[in-house]
């Protein structure tokens, strides 16, 4: 049986309202990939080299509530169904948790492994979005 869904999460040294531009209009610093604009029902691409050959991930915003949560769902050539994403961006005054949660891996038909991988991806996205978010974080309060 599949596992259903994934989750991932980190804490980012940096304000709700910068980790939430870095994950919108500041995308193309850690995430060139991955386009869309953060408004319900805008469409959502992914686009990377795989085996050697182009592939592409597409979806559409399901979820916007700036600067606290954005979802969307999404599907690859070959799935069933799509999978649905949901972020939520939690501030503790200078720092922000974000927690990401990914499901739907029963319904859409893909490999057991499918579920592996995309939580090591997330993980690895997130790292990055906490390195550009603090990054950002500090150019803001230097004079």
């Amino acid at each position: 049986m599949v596992r259903d869904s994934v989750t991932a999460a980190t804490d980012i040294r940096a304000s709700v309202e910068d980790v939430w531009r870095c994950l919108t209009v500041g995308r193309s610093a850690w995430w060139p990939e991955m386009r869309f604009d953060a408004v319900v029902g805008s469409p959502l691409v992914e686009t990377w080299v795989e085996d050697g050959r182009q592939a592409t991930a597409e979806g559409t915003i399901t979820q916007c509530a700036q600067p606290h949560l954005l979802g969307f769902c999404w599907t690859e050539s070959g799935w069933e169904g799509s999978l649905d994403v949901v972020i939520e961006l939690v501030g503790h005054g200078d720092s922000t948790s974000v927690r990401l949660t990914e499901s739907g891996f029963s319904r859409v038909g893909t490999p057991h492994s499918l579920p592996s991988e995309h939580e090591a991806g997330w993980r690895y996205h997130l790292a990055r979005l906490k390195r550009a978010s603090e990054a950002r974080a500090i150019d803001v309060e230097v004079p």
